[in-house]
């Protein structure tokens, strides 16, 4: 692979990303906001919590870091909530929004992988007694967030931010986004989405409830998205890795492109 091929692939990976943190937004309905001014992402959702859920990127890489900071202390101020800077390490372009944060007194809050996976995963049996399925009814949406909400809270979130986030399940699932569930005597498990944009794949919301963690679930769902991903036209797929997730992902398939890295300000 050339070398702008890479820059290519990092800069469609990280895009993907963004437009993740877009359909946080949208997700929140009612209560989320989106804004894109002076070269600048702003969102936030239907939860306060700062990390994850509310944030800002820099769409134009020439805007000035302190000025980034700026439009976002403003914006998150005016709702009274913190914020995460989310950056992306690949040849060090966002170095000067690290640096900025830092000297302005956001604190580290994640440091991990944005992955890639360049081939269909092969095929693999689903865990005995688990039903795998593509999730579509509002009851399946309620189901999803909640398992989210509980498997979270062992990387750190506070227990309902995905309620708050995702608080509308009659929402319509919108056409470029899937998300698939793993179920046991009618109970959902796991569950993972995958989301197309900017001619990619990217695999979102990996959990899995803590007492049926070990049973190959997790992978099993992202196995599944991942390779809808490919299904769908994507040259390749996606994903920011947890610390728990990584090991997984790594022995599927994927690899490390570079960090994703948020700074946070909280209030």
């Amino acid at each position: 692979m050339t070398d702008s091929s890479t820059d290519e692939m990092a800069w469609r990976c990280h895009a993907n990303c963004i437009e993740y943190a877009r359909d946080i937004a949208r997700m929140s309905r009612f209560n989320g906001a989106i804004e894109e001014r002076d070269g600048v992402l702003l969102f936030a959702s239907g939860s306060d919590f700062p990390v994850l859920v509310n944030g800002a990127y820099r769409l134009d890489p020439d805007v000035d870091a302190d000025r980034v900071i700026d439009l976002a202390d403003a914006w998150f101020g005016e709702r009274g909530r913190g914020w995460s800077m989310c950056t992306s390490s690949w040849k060090g372009a966002d170095q000067d929004l690290a640096d900025a944060a830092l000297r302005r007194g956001l604190f580290p809050t994640a440091d991990t992988p944005g992955m890639v996976c360049e081939a269909r995963l092969p095929d693999a049996p689903t865990p005995a007694g688990v039903e795998l399925r593509v999730l579509t009814s509002e009851e399946d949406q309620v189901a999803f967030t909640a398992m989210l909400d509980e498997a979270y809270t062992s990387l750190g979130l506070p227990t309902g931010v995905f309620p708050m986030v995702m608080a509308q399940p009659s929402r319509p699932q919108p056409a470029h986004v899937v998300a698939v569930g793993a179920f046991d005597a009618g109970a959902l498990l796991s569950g993972a989405v995958v989301m197309f944009s900017h001619g990619i794949a990217g695999v979102y919301g990996v959990g899995t409830a803590e007492a049926a963690r070990g049973r190959g679930l997790a992978a099993c769902v992202t196995r599944t998205v991942t390779n809808i991903g490919f299904d769908g036209g994507a040259p390749y797929v996606t994903l920011q890795a947890t610390s728990m997730g990584e090991p997984i992902y790594t022995r599927l398939g994927y690899r490390e492109l570079y960090r994703f890295v948020n700074y946070s300000r909280f209030v």
